[in-house]
């Protein structure tokens, strides 16, 4: 994937005058960075001028700068010679380390769902549903947030606080890989038909064919980002 051209040019962030005055600015400018980040609203290879945003945000270059300090510790950015900063793009390694945890932690937590979890498998089905809906209308933005819910839902099941908290840790990096494997709107569409297979199976307590599915489908979204990042590393 071809780096964004370097340029003064920096897409529309959201303003920050609804954000808490209890929030610290560097938080609140952190925040802001990183939802355009695994928003794609800043793209990876796309510079980064603490000037630029310390403007559009109205704020001063201090806070902005603290800001991207946290985000490289996360690797959504990196500095490279010269001071220039860039948005991440998403290494190799990364992408197989993250669908890695995935699969281990999803294909545990289907095990968990038995036909008793009406309530977990209520909430797929509408996670389902309103995906269908999502797809009809073209909104990826709600079936990025949908497809989001529904591996929620199934890693509820879980219950483990541990679990729950190591995945909130790495939840922008499976954020991030999610939405860009949905910018396939083929994928995207198989994707919800998947999903809604894998209710069904769960609902029928056929659990090892649900978690065939689960392994295909995590294994086609990674196949897919591993093409579409494939020069941006070998390791």
């Amino acid at each position: 994937m071809q780096a964004a051209p370097e340029s003064d040019f920096l897409p529309q962030l959201a303003p920050l005058d609804t954000t808490s005055s209890y929030i610290p600015l560097r938080a609140a400018v952190l925040a802001r960075l990183k939802e355009a980040i695994i928003n794609d609203v800043l793209k990876p290879g796309m510079v980064l001028r603490e000037n630029a945003i310390a403007i559009q945000l109205s704020v001063s270059r201090t806070p902005v700068r603290e800001a991207i300090r946290m985000l490289e510790q996360e690797k959504l950015v990196t500095l490279l010679p010269g001071r220039k900063i860039v948005v991440s793009t998403p290494d190799r390694q990364d992408i197989a380390e993250i669908y890695d945890i995935r699969l281990v932690l999803e294909t545990e937590a289907l095990r968990r769902i038995t036909v008793e979890r009406s309530d977990i498998l209520g909430k797929l089905r509408d996670c389902v549903s309103r995906s269908k809906t999502a797809i009809a209308n073209r909104d990826s933005e709600q079936l990025r947030t949908i497809n989001t819910e529904f591996h929620t839902v199934l890693t509820s099941s879980l219950e483990n606080k541990r679990m729950r908290h190591f995945l909130e840790s790495v939840y922008d990096l499976i954020y991030r890989f999610r939405a860009y494997s949905l910018e396939d709107a083929l994928w995207a569409e198989q994707g919800v038909h998947e999903h809604e297979e894998l209710v069904t199976l769960l609902a029928a307590g056929q659990q090892d064919q649900a978690i065939a599915i689960l392994r295909n489908h995590l294994n086609h979204a990674k196949d897919i980002l591993m093409a579409k990042f494939a020069v941006s590393g070998t390791k």
